[in-house]
Order: structure tokens, then sequence, then C-alpha cells
């Protein structure tokens, strides 16, 4: 029998034609830990790791369901408690069309029978307008794949340039960010050389610490970990003194979060002529979209992927796991290291929709048919992800630090960079 090769999987390509652009562009030797990690792997190990399977319209996490209503299908993603709080403020202003009924003033946690009940009562565009004002990760999951108008977007899409020779010194990255996308992206620069500091609010840690062990480890192994009071204009202070010093920041928050904080990118940008800020949002930074929330599936729901998934297996569902947060980590690796080389000093704009739209876009022009068979590999055999990882998943080489444990470090000594 014949094994199944992970580079049949759905964006496999994409995945990996990204990553060895990264490769190449960060000049790694023969001995670097990254060499033997392909685009595709990274997209699925997660998955793996997890034991997660494909469930038909609910996504491999369990968190976002496929839901129909009237006039179409909407990616609903409830991944905290207080998601579930506002789902009665989220239907009471839709329910006007429908027999008269009493919404619970709370919720019940996972009641999803109830939530898909009414909702295929209910009108697609009132549903999604209502959640989005109200901050719900609701997308929709029955439209292709479009291009975003702006240029901005799509030009990381192609082989970008790059011209400096290898670093002379690690270059310092604060990686703001947390989850998936942001922490793969910043996990990648480390591993090609860069010295990672990960940047948490004390009374906000990553949320992916209270996940899988393993895979929190893997993504941020070997960064420094510093833990502040954002509250605490001290504290502030010194965050904008670590920022004049760093060479990328990496942040994942909906701009006015760091604007409220004090922390404005382009004012950071202007006083420090070597630094790059890569600004990873689930729609990008301009006009309405800078408010819209999204996460991983939700926001590969409304890039195109399940309408996809619907043309290939005749049903909305799911391909993959999150697919939306690999795709970024790995294209932003990739942007940030070109800026990285060429001493850039500028903002990217990188929206989530946008890397998986484009990039579907782009496997659709080039060969539609096998983007297809993709999708059909992974409704057969995404619920035995054991096929595509013979050697079990991929260990990580160093330890992670706990909260904080180098903020005297830090503080006292900013890094090592900066006394260079």
């Amino acid at each position: 029998m014949i094994r199944p090769s992970i580079n049949q999987l759905p964006l496999a390509k994409s995945a990996n034609a990204a990553l060895e652009r990264f490769k190449a562009m960060a000049g790694l030797g023969a001995d670097s830990k990254i060499l033997d990690i392909t685009g595709a792997s990274l997209l699925y190990e997660r998955a793996f790791m997890l034991a997660l399977k494909p469930k038909g319209a609910i996504s491999a996490n369990g968190s976002c369901h496929l839901i129909p209503c009237k006039g179409g299908i909407l990616a609903v993603n409830l991944p905290r408690d207080s998601d579930w709080e506002l789902i009665p403020a989220w239907l009471s202003p839709c329910c006007n069309d429908i027999q008269p009924r009493t919404l619970p003033t709370q919720w019940p946690l996972n009641d999803w029978e109830t939530l898909t009940a009414i909702c295929k009562q209910l009108d697609y565009d009132a549903l999604l307008n209502q959640a989005q004002c109200l901050g719900l990760a609701v997308a929709p999951a029955d439209r292709p794949p479009t291009r975003s108008p702006a240029p901005e977007h799509n030009a990381p899409f192609i082989d970008p340039p790059f011209s400096k020779p290898p670093f002379t010194h690690p270059p310092l990255v604060l990686d703001f960010s947390s989850l998936w996308a942001g922490p793969l992206c910043s996990h990648l620069l480390q591993q090609a050389g860069c010295e990672v500091i990960k940047i948490e609010s004390t009374q906000r840690l990553d949320g992916a610490r209270t996940g899988s062990p393993d895979f929190y480890h893997l993504l941020n192994q070997a960064k420094q970990s510093i833990t502040l009071d954002f509250k605490s204009a001290a504290a502030i202070a010194q965050l904008k003194a670590l920022i004049s010093k760093a060479d990328l920041v990496i942040e994942a928050s909906r701009p006015h979060g760091l604007i409220n904080l004090g922390i404005n990118p382009e004012h950071e940008i202007k006083n420090n002529p070597n630094l790059t800020w890569l600004s990873i949002t689930a729609y990008g930074r301009s006009d309405n979209n800078a408010m819209k929330i999204g996460f991983g599936d939700d926001v590969a729901a409304a890039s195109g992927l399940c309408q996809l998934m619907h043309e290939a297996t005749g049903t909305y569902q799911w391909a993959g796991d999150a697919i939306a947060d690999p795709l970024t980590g790995i294209q932003g690796a990739l942007l940030a290291m070109q800026a990285l080389k060429n001493n850039s000093n500028t903002l990217i704009d990188l929206a989530m929709k946008d890397v998986v739209s484009t990039l579907l876009i782009e496997e659709i022009n080039e060969n539609k048919t096998h983007l297809l068979d993709s999708l059909r590999h992974w409704h057969k055999n995404g619920n035995n992800l054991s096929l595509y990882f013979p050697n079990g998943a991929r260990p990580p080489q160093l330890p992670s630090a706990a909260p904080g444990a180098h903020n005297n470090t830090v503080f006292s000594a900013p890094t090592k960079h900066a006394e260079a």
C-alpha cells in the first residue's frame, strides 16, 4: 500500500512554496533546525498532535459550526464563554419575522442544537450584521474566494526581492501576539536566528498556555518571556523603550487596542528607522474591517474554503484545522524576513482572510482540479492524520519560558542586540 503524502492535503502546495522562500531568504546553514520542516506539516501538525478529527459541519476543535439560515450558510465561532453570553443579544433583534419566542437571558454553554434550530428561521444578513456589531466571530461560509481590492494585501504572494547578506547580529523581535498565527511567525523567525521576546499582559496571558502544553512549547520554545501590567503607565514606558530598540514587532490585536494603551504603530515606526511592524488581523486594519473579529476557522470560511469544499464534496464542511492561522503565520514570517533583510521601516498590514483567499485563487487559476482533489483527499483521510506523520509529532528542541521569566534580564540589560 502506498502511503498518502501530506502534500496531497489542501493548500499544502502554497504553504510549502512560502516556507521554502522563507528558508532561502533567511540564508540558513546546513545545521538549521527548520530545514526539514515543510509548510504542509505546519498546516496540519496541531490537528495531529491534539488528535482533532473532522466533523463535517463542525470545526476540528469544535468551537465553530456551519449553520444554515434564511439566505445562506454562516460560520459561527464561539470559542469563549463570553461569546455564549452574547447569544440572546445577537438573536433578539433578528427574531421579528418568526413566531414569538422567549430567549433565555443566559444562554447555556455549547447549546448548539437550540442555536441552530433558531438560526434556520432567521435572515442571513441580519444575523451577520448583528454579530459584527457585538464582536462575535460570525462569517459567510457559502461565498467563493475573492481578492482584496487593496494591492498591499496581494503583494506578499509573489516572490519578494531581498538584497542583504546574512545578519551581522540576531534581529530583535518583539511578539505581542497569542494563540497560533503570530506565535508561529515568531517561532520560524527564532528558528532562523532571531532573538524573540514574547510579551504578555499580566491580566491576560496567551490563551494557548491553557491549551495543549506540547503544542504551546513547540511554538514558544527558546523565546524570552516578559509580562507587564498594561494598565500601568510605567509598564507602557518600559514597552516603548523596548520597541525603540527592536527590529520587528509582531502583534495581532485590533488597531484600537494598542492605541488605547498609548502605543501607536505609525509613531513608533517614525521614531525608530530600523523598525518594521507586522500587524496580523482577521480582515485588515482599514475602515470597518478594523473592528471585525475573526479566528482561524471562521476566517477560512469567509475566504471561500467551505464553498470550495461544497463544490468538491457536495456538502458544506471544514477542511483542515483553523487553517487561516498557520497559513498566515508562514506568510507573516516570509514578509518579516524580507523586511529584516532589506532594513525596511514600514507597517505590514497582513489580513488572514486575504492570505487564504489569495492563495485559493492562485491555486484555482493554476490547477483547480488539483485543489478540488486535495479537498476530497482531506474529506477521505482527515480523520487519520497519522498517515501523514509516520515519524510522529515534531518535538520542541528547547524549553519554553514561564510567564515573566525574563523580566529582570530584559529590563536590566534590554537585549544583547541593544548592546551590540
